[in-house]
């Protein structure tokens, strides 16, 4: 059984990242855990208001909110698919980031599904700032960033970008089997910014490797040369319809490149398809 902690502020983006879970996992075993942070609210010391009481009302809210989701997907499954699937639901206080690493652990979830903007916060602070940052650095097991407004299409044509690391093919079979049977075809995108790379013996060699090692039924592999990295990868995975992009976090030089400071905002731009994230501490 698949076990998914969907974390929620109860936002529209965090409501888009539900659906797209219910759909992708329609059909499976799976353990839908939903996690509420609530965050304690900064009172002026002057201000005569009992912040502990605060704090119980929020959290008594949430609770109820959290009610209100797992009686959702229950509804959504049905009668037929119910005894695959269990609902837990759970409040913490504290900081969010912090909380979703802690209920990953906590639950053993085997992936972690949520949304890129929240309620208060851009793209960029929600899911690449200080508050969900850690969240993804941290994050014990996959994550998968949801755009807003984003809705479940079958995925049937994925982009795996690279950046030739030796460990590729084994991350690339492990996120097929994360969203088995939801796969199809798999475009491996390398993208240089020096065009001369195309004809190096090394890199023909690691495509052949690469294609010859793949889980699924077709896989293509591709170079392209742009001088804005992230910004080709969203543009390839528009061009052909791809309905996800992968990439294997890796401490190399690609990840890098994608998530230093200067490129995030970009980033958050560009991408308009879901994005897993694949942790590699090592």
């Amino acid at each position: 059984m698949k076990k998914i902690l969907i974390p929620t502020d109860f936002s529209d983006n965090a409501a888009d990242a539900l659906d797209y879970t219910l759909h992708l996992m329609k059909g499976q075993k799976v353990h839908l855990h939903i996690l509420n942070v609530v965050q304690s609210a900064a009172v002026p010391a002057e201000v005569p208001i009992d912040t502990s009481e605060l704090l119980r009302v929020e959290m008594n809210s949430a609770r109820e909110s959290l009610k209100a989701l797992e009686v959702f997907c229950k509804q959504f499954y049905g009668d037929d698919e119910n005894a695959k699937v269990k609902v837990t639901t759970n409040v913490e206080v504290g900081g969010v980031g912090y909380q979703i690493k802690q209920e990953a652990e906590r639950v053993e979830a085997d992936l972690v599904i949520m949304g890129t903007q929240g309620t208060n916060h851009s793209f960029s602070e929600k899911v690449f700032g200080t508050i969900s940052t850690s969240a993804i650095d941290d994050a014990p097991c996959p994550v998968i960033l949801i755009p807003k407004n984003y809705k479940f299409k079958n995925i049937d044509n994925v982009i795996f970008a690279t950046n030739l690391n030796h460990e590729d093919p084994y991350e690339l079979w492990r996120a097929t089997e994360i969203i088995k049977p939801h796969i199809g075809r798999v475009r491996c995108l390398y993208v240089t910014k020096d065009k001369t790379d195309a004809d190096k013996k090394e890199l023909k060699q690691f495509a052949k490797y690469m294609v010859e090692h793949s889980p699924s039924v077709q896989t293509i592999f591709n170079v392209e040369e742009s001088q804005n990295i992230e910004q080709k990868i969203s543009q390839y995975a528009e061009n052909y319809d791809a309905e996800m992009i992968i990439m294997h976090r890796s401490k190399k030089t690609f990840w890098e490149r994608i998530f230093s400071s200067r490129h995030t905002k970009k980033m958050a731009t560009w991408i308009h398809v879901p994005l897993m994230v694949l942790n590699n501490k090592s």
